[in-house]
C-alpha cells in the first residue's frame, strides 16, 4: 500500500507539472492560453508516466555492475535519457496509428523520426533528467515518501483519479470521434492545432471558448474537423514544399 501510494503521487506531481510547463510553452509559442496535452485537466500521463520512470532509475543500485562513480553517473543520465525517449516514440507512434492523431509533431526538426522524437528534444530529456537526478531525488525521496504516509492522502488520491478516470473517458470519446473522420479522410490529425483552429476561429466569430474543453464550440465538432480540413492539408503541403526544397538545396551544395 506504501509502494502504491508513493506510485500514484509521484504520478500526480508529473503529471501536473509537465502539463504547467507545457500550458507556459504554448503560451509563448502562440501568445495564447491553449490547454495542452490529451486530457481536459491538468494532467499529461506521459510526464506523470517519465517522473515515474525517473524516480525508480536513480533509485537503482548500479554499484554491482559499475564499479567507477563517475560512469555510474553517466550511465544513469543515458539510461534517462533513452527511457524517456522510447517512452515518447511509443506513445506517439500509439496514437498515430490507433487513433488516427498525432498528440505533437516534430517532423521540422533535424534528425526526427516520423515527426515523434528528434535530437533536439531527446537533449531536453537528458537534461531534465540529469537535473532532477542530480538536485531534485534525493529531496523528491523524502517529500513524498513524507505525504503519501498522511491518512488525508489516501482520500484525497481517491478524489483525484475518480476525475481521472472520467476525465479520460471524455477525452477519449472526442477522439474517437476525431479518428472516425480522420479515418474517412484518409489523415492523422494534429491534435494541437485542431485545437489552435477552434480557438482562432472562436476569435474571429467572436464567441466564447472552453479552456479546459478545448474541442467544443457552438459550432459543433463536425463542422470544426471540416473547416479544419484545408488548414491542414495547406499546412501538410506547405511542410512537404519546405522539405523539398531543402533537400534540393543540399543537392546542390553537393554539386
Amino acid at each position: 500500500m506504501r509502494v502504491f501510494s508513493i506510485m500514484t503521487l509521484i504520478f500526480i506531481i508529473g503529471g501536473s507539472l509537465g502539463w504547467v510547463l507545457e500550458l507556459v510553452y504554448r503560451r509563448l509559442a502562440h501568445k495564447k492560453w491553449i490547454n495542452p496535452g490529451f486530457l481536459a485537466g491538468p494532467c499529461l500521463p506521459l510526464y506523470g508516466t517519465g517522473l515515474l520512470l525517473l524516480y525508480g532509475i536513480c533509485s537503482l543500485d548500479v554499484s554491482a555492475w559499475i564499479p567507477s562513480p563517475v560512469w555510474q553517473k553517466v550511465a544513469v543520465v543515458i539510461l534517462i535519457t533513452v527511457t524517456m525517449t522510447l517512452i515518447e516514440y511509443l506513445t506517439g507512434l500509439i496514437f498515430i496509428k490507433a487513433m488516427k492523431v498525432q498528440l505533437w509533431d516534430y517532423s521540422t526538426r533535424w534528425g526526427n523520426i516520423g515527426g515523434i522524437i528528434c535530437p533536439l528534444f531527446t537533449f531536453f530529456w537528458g537534461v531534465i533528467g540529469a537535473v532532477y537526478y542530480f538536485f531534485v531525488h534525493p529531496s523528491m525521496v523524502r517529500a513524498v515518501e513524507t505525504f503519501a504516509a498522511h491518512p488525508f492522502y489516501a482520500y484525497w488520491v481517491g478524489m483525484y483519479f475518480g476525475v481521472f478516470v472520467l476525465d479520460n473517458i471524455y477525452s477519449f470519446r472526442v477522439v474517437s470521434k476525431i479518428r472516425a473522420w480522420a479515418k474517412e479522410q484518409r489523415l492523422v490529425v494534429r491534435y494541437e492545432n485542431f485545437k489552435l483552429a477552434i480557438h482562432n476561429r472562436a476569435e474571429e466569430q467572436r464567441q466564447k471558448r472552453s479552456f479546459v474543453f478545448s474541442f467544443r464550440s457552438r459550432n459543433g465538432l463536425d463542422e470544426e474537423l471540416e473547416h479544419f480540413r484545408p488548414l491542414h492539408r495547406l499546412a501538410g503541403r506547405v511542410k512537404k514544399e519546405k522539405g523539398t526544397a531543402k533537400n534540393q538545396d543540399t543537392s546542390a551544395n553537393h554539386e
